[in-house]
């Protein structure tokens, strides 16, 4: 079982790694003294002298926790004037804090993770973490250098570092049902001591939004206001379910003994049609019977399992019907996404033996470990021996346990965003303004921001950052946005552009007259791509951009081009559609932790037509009572990548957001990622 496993180290220092998960990407401001001292520092409400950050106003609600955790050393900003309060913690950030607390260690050793380079701001503290068991990787060999933190996930750290104490009955937010099993215990703590105030709204604690660093400074300084006495060692708990079905209560038992053994949750698979006595006689062509002889029935489940994604191993138990798993199991395996997880089948019998050949294909991506057939009144301890000598996932760490509910990726289909490197959180679908120029693309991106896009992509080549830019403004000056809220790209291009960098760069902010710019990517290598990637670096340290990225790099140009650079790329920026897919590149990318977007999404200029029209995607697209459109860009969403499909036809602007209501099976992926032909449509 992969049991969670919680660093041995005091509560104040789990505080001041939490409080000084900054946006590394760029060069921290160092801390003030005081740190690591947390756990003696005295909270007074004497007042502070004003923050020094540009981007935190004195009237914030979180302005009183920043200043107090500047002025502590706990904290410190991402520039000399910046604090960057929207910006959102990820587990390279939590690794690079964890070093620094313990006086930044030389580490000699290359870095252990796959998708970890060399020389990057996170590199040392990454193998540092490893070689001392302080975070480890996921078992696939990745870090998950980009992964964010959720708001239950921190609370969850700071009540189990605190001893798990015991909290209210009850959480006084809005929005309760959405809390996470594994977090409410923390939650209730965290509410009944004032720990959530200042970064709830309307009473909601919104468990499943990347938690920010204000917030994070908030709700530690409440926290810290209660905390007078060191805190203890933290519990361990789990993260395995034990999922069974039991007809006759035969499998039940050894179920409950599983869940006991393993510290796990269990949930029982209850069809929503109950089986009576007449409908499990064998033979009778009865209900089970004819079940059985269809591979196709799928008996229906009341309920769900909430938190699927919060498991890493799931024990599945069942009885034998007619020499297989009843066909309640293959619709529990549909239900979910596997992948990544661990399966362990059990199976009750009087006189069958094991089965799980009929369902291991229905879980896709899952790791299976042989089963055991058992009979019915089999003891508790037979069962622990059974599963104390099964090759188990190892267990992770405090922190890989609770951040890894949010997948690898970071895509959070929930609030429809993705955390960046850089700490910046951006939406996953949004607008490209390639072929957008004059009244049109005013207008168009104006319809965009008026159905919900919150992501504008631009460049300096398309000649359209003043409408952009023009757009952005009249929707703020409507009260449509206001600027946070939106999310620019740019790029800039080869050529003049890149031999210039300073007067390129500062011609596009001056073109798009927004304040700043949220990413700005490189439009294609360049022999001066280095030089202008380490301008736009310098633009980042004033705070005019935010995040930066690239666009037409592949493998080859980015194994030359990284080791040359400060800042990682947030992003790259590369076509792909079904016909050209990029499957070798897409996980690379991923894999350095950074974010992948798609380029003409739905097929590149003069071929859209024919990629809307195929016979698969159209096939799915019934199916589903949506747009042959709708599925190529959910097709994306869900491998990860980023959509920014153009369109000047509101209808299908509005249409191109509507992607969160339907989900694309295992087999409909495989269909579609079966069209790839290798046709790259533009000479990038």
């Amino acid at each position: 079982m992969k049991r969670l496993k919680f660093l041995s180290f005091s509560m104040a220092a789990c505080i001041v790694c939490l409080l000084t998960m900054t946006s590394c990407s760029a060069a921290e401001v160092p801390a003030a003294s005081g740190g690591a001292g947390m756990d003696s520092a005295k909270l007074t409400s004497e007042a502070q002298s004003a923050s020094t950050f540009s981007d935190v106003p004195s009237g914030a609600w979180y302005a009183e926790a920043i200043n107090y955790c500047q002025q502590h050393g706990i904290m410190s900003g991402t520039t000399a004037t910046t604090f960057a309060p929207e910006a959102t913690l990820t587990r390279a950030m939590l690794a690079t804090a964890l070093h620094r607390m313990s006086g930044t260690p030389a580490v000699s050793d290359a870095p252990v993770f796959s998708d970890t380079v060399a020389g990057f701001w996170y590199s040392d503290a990454l193998s540092w973490a490893a070689k001392n068991g302080i975070i480890s990787g996921y078992g696939d060999g990745t870090f998950g250098v980009n992964d964010p933190t959720t708001r239950e996930q921190a609370v969850t750290i700071l009540w189990r570092y605190a001893g798990e104490p015991e909290g209210a009955t009850a959480a006084d937010i809005s929005d309760a049902a959405l809390v996470s099993t594994w977090a409410k215990a923390a939650v209730r703590w965290a509410n009944a001591n004032g720990i959530l105030e200042g970064i709830t709204n309307n009473r909601r604690f919104d468990p499943k939004t990347n938690i920010k660093r204000g917030e994070v400074a908030s709700m530690l300084y409440h926290y810290l206001s209660n905390t007078t006495s060191s805190q203890p060692e933290p519990a361990a708990g789990g993260r395995t379910l034990v999922a069974y079905f039991s007809a006759t209560n035969t499998t039940r038992p050894l179920a409950e003994y599983a869940a006991d053994i393993l510290n796990a949750d269990l949930y029982e698979l209850v069809p929503e049609v109950p089986y009576t006595d007449a409908d499990l006689a064998y033979y009778t062509n009865g209900r089970a019977d004819r079940e059985q002889n269809d591979s196709t029935a799928r008996p229906a489940i009341s309920g769900n399992v909430e938190n699927m994604a919060d498991y890493d191993v799931i024990f599945l138990g069942y009885p034998i019907w007619h020499g297989q798993p009843p066909r309640i199991i293959s619709t529990f395996l549909e239900r979910y996404d596997f992948a990544g997880k661990t399966i362990v089948p059990f199976c009750t019998s009087h006189s069958s033996g094991y089965s799980d050949s009929s369902i291991k294909s229905l879980a896709p991506g899952a790791n299976w470990i042989t089963g055991r057939r058992f009979a019915g009144g089999t003891s508790r301890s037979t069962m622990e021996e059974w599963i104390n000598g099964l090759a188990l996932p190892q267990p992770e760490t405090a922190v890989d346990a609770v951040t890894s509910a949010t997948g690898k990726a970071g895509f959070n289909l929930e609030t429809k965003s993705v955390t960046l490197n850089s700490g910046y959180e951006m939406p996953i679908n949004g607008l490209g303004t390639y072929s957008l120029h004059g009244e049109t693309c005013v207008n168009s991106v104006k319809s965009a921001l008026a159905s919900g896009v919150r992501l504008i992509d631009t460049a300096s080549a398309y000649g359209n950052e003043e409408e952009v830019g023009q757009a952005i403004r009249e929707a703020i000056d409507e009260g449509t946005i206001k600027r946070e809220d939106v999310f620019v790209i740019t790029k800039i291009y080869p050529g003049s552009e890149m031999a210039n960098p300073e007067q390129s760069i500062q011609a596009c902010l001056d073109r798009l007259d927004i304040d700043y710019v949220d990413m700005m990517l490189l439009h294609h290598p360049d022999r001066n791509d280095v030089k202008a990637y380490q301008a736009m670096e310098k633009f980042v340290e004033e705070g005019k951009i935010r995040s930066l990225g690239l666009s037409n790099w592949y493998v080859r140009e980015l194994e030359s081009f990284l080791p040359q650079v400060t800042i990682p790329p947030a992003l790259v920026q590369n076509e792909i559609h079904p016909y050209y897919q990029e499957n070798d590149v897409i996980p690379y990318i991923q894999d350095l932790g950074i974010v992948v977007q798609g380029s003409y999404p739905l097929g590149g200029r003069g071929h859209t037509a024919e990629l809307l029209g195929d016979e698969v995607i159209s096939r799915i697209a019934k199916a589903h009572g949506v747009s042959s459109a709708q599925v190529i860009l959910r097709w994306n969403l869900q491998k990860g990548v980023v959509v920014i499909p153009g369109s000047s036809n509101p209808d299908h602007i509005k249409e191109n957001t509507e992607l969160y209501g339907f989900q694309l099976t295992d087999a409909e992926m495989a269909q579609i990622n079966a069209l790839d032909r290798n046709e790259k449509d533009d000479w990038y």
